[in-house]
């Protein structure tokens, strides 16, 4: 694949990424909302929003098949950078805060998708905490029989012991 065709295509996503930045800050405007005055819940539930978004799209097994199909067509320039934006959390947590501000400040009941998103964003930072917790009590385990017995696989160890 061609690299000055690449960056062409690279290139085009930042500038539609521009234009759709305009465009949303235009409807705020019209609408005549000042985002000065958002209170800092509201703020929270934004950021929480964009995080729960970008993890669907970037990790989560229902955009997978996206994210495959998007992989796949790697001789294609615009593919190959929708793969960059589409895998990459930083890269897409950007697209996913456009997309939730304008939910948020221009789309009707926006704020209430916005809200329920945001919670489950709450959501899975929990499940997240709970995974590492149990993984620390296996490995805690694991080591516990792992000192007292060499030949005890992780798999053998049976339930835990907390």
């Amino acid at each position: 694949m061609d690299n000055a065709n690449q960056n062409a295509w690279n290139f085009a996503s930042l500038f539609v990424y521009f234009i759709l930045l305009i465009v949303v800050a235009v409807l705020i405007e019209e609408k005549g909302i000042d985002i000065t005055g958002t209170s800092a819940k509201d703020l929270l539930f934004i950021i929480l929003a964009t995080y729960r978004l970008t993890r669907i799209v970037v990790f989560e097994k229902i955009f997978k098949f996206f994210r495959d199909f998007v992989k796949s067509g790697n001789r294609y320039a615009f593919l190959n950078t929708l793969r960059f934006i589409i895998t990459c959390p930083w890269c897409m947590g950007v697209w996913m805060a456009l997309i939730v501000v304008l939910l948020f400040f221009v789309v009707p009941y926006g704020k209430i998708i916005v809200y329920i998103i945001g919670v489950s964003g709450v959501a899975s930072f929990i499940v997240m905490i709970a995974n590492y917790m149990v993984l620390a009590v296996y490995e805690l385990q694991y080591k516990k029989n792992s000192h007292n017995n060499n030949d005890t696989s992780f798999r053998d160890q049976g339930p835990l012991e907390v």
